[in-house]
């Protein structure tokens, strides 16, 4: 039977209950996130599916919510099809069951328990239905992507390298990974409102209540004039009507998931173009202070220091290790 996301492989009773088999060798942060870049995908006329991508980044979404690493075939089905349907190429098919037991391509990643019963190594619909099995991440995954650090790398290699061309923000903001795409974050937080009928002509409007992350503006003044705006990647000073001007950037953002402090070793002063580079992950700072680029790593310049400007190397290791380096 021909499949779209993967070759075929005979189901294997699970009675591991979520525990590692004895002969499975302990997993570590470069193998998960060498899966993770080397996850195998199905194309369709040379393009790649999104389906395996996109169920892998919804499950990381489940197991930052809290929710158990395995989900049975019903749930899954309600719950995985409106994201495919959402996000996945217009050409490729939306068929659940796919991702759900082609997965397994990575074991590393991904596993189907629950299988007794099962007569056919290439599954019907209708046999899941009725057997209703788990899937999920594996538990050693599971494990390793409990850390926050290590879940926001690995969303960034799934974005970068299999879901580039999709809007980033409105995808981790429906799967509940909202902030990963970002150094700063998610400051503001909407719990669900009322949205209020506009009258003819105007733009409805939600009724919110906003929890907003409480910046202190006197330390980000503090680390502009101690800079004097003068960028601490490339030296420009933007000259305006009302004086220099630069932004105060967080290494590691405020805002969910990181929830980084609002203090001075936390700051740096960046031009405009600079802070958008860093809080996408475009540049970072490696352990000799030289500021490089993300994709090759080849060096940009030394970052700018002040004497009474002390910058916490544990926020810039946090951030060098979402840029995908110090694994």
């Amino acid at each position: 039977m021909p499949t779209e996301d993967g070759p075929t492989y005979v189901p294997q009773a699970d009675d591991s209950h979520g525990r590692d088999h004895p002969h499975q060798s302990r997993l570590g942060l470069a193998d998960l996130f060498d899966a993770i870049e080397l996850l195998p995908v199905h194309q369709v006329e040379g393009t790649p599916t999104r389906n395996k991508s996109l169920t892998l980044l919804w499950a990381i979404g489940q197991l930052a919510a809290g929710e158990p690493r395995l989900t049975r075939w019903h749930d899954f089905r309600a719950r995985v099809v409106p994201v495919l349907q959402r996000y996945g190429r217009p050409e490729s098919r939306v068929r659940a069951h796919y991702p759900f037991w082609y997965l397994r391509s990575s074991r590393t990643l991904w596993e189907v328990g629950e299988l007794e019963g099962l007569s056919s190594d290439t599954p019907r619909v209708s046999q899941l239905d009725q057997l209703n099995p788990v899937a999920g991440l594996t538990a050693q995954a599971a494990n390793l992507l409990k850390d926050p650090l290590v879940r926001g790398r690995a969303v960034r290699v799934l974005l970068t390298r299999h879901l580039a061309d999709l809007d980033h923000a409105a995808l981790l903001a429906d799967i509940g990974l909202a902030g990963y795409d970002s150094a700063a974050g998610v400051p503001t937080i909407y719990p669900q409102g009322t949205l209020a009928d506009g009258s003819e002509g105007e733009t409805a409007r939600r009724a919110i209540t906003a929890y907003r992350v409480v910046r202190d503006s006197q330390v980000a003044k503090a680390v502009k004039e101690l800079h004097d705006h003068h960028c601490q990647v490339c030296g420009l000073r933007l000259q305006t009507s009302n004086g220099g001007y630069s932004e105060a950037a967080h290494i590691r953002g405020l805002g969910a998931p990181h929830h980084g402090p609002d203090r001075l070793t936390n700051l740096l002063c960046l031009c405009p173009n600079h802070h958008v580079l860093f809080d996408t992950f475009t540049i970072y700072i490696d352990r000799d202070g030289i500021v490089r680029g993300a994709a090759d790593g080849s060096p940009i310049s030394e970052l700018r220091y002040h004497a009474r400007h002390r910058i916490d190397p544990e926020h810039v290791s946090y951030h060098r290790q979402l840029c995908g380096q110090d694994v």
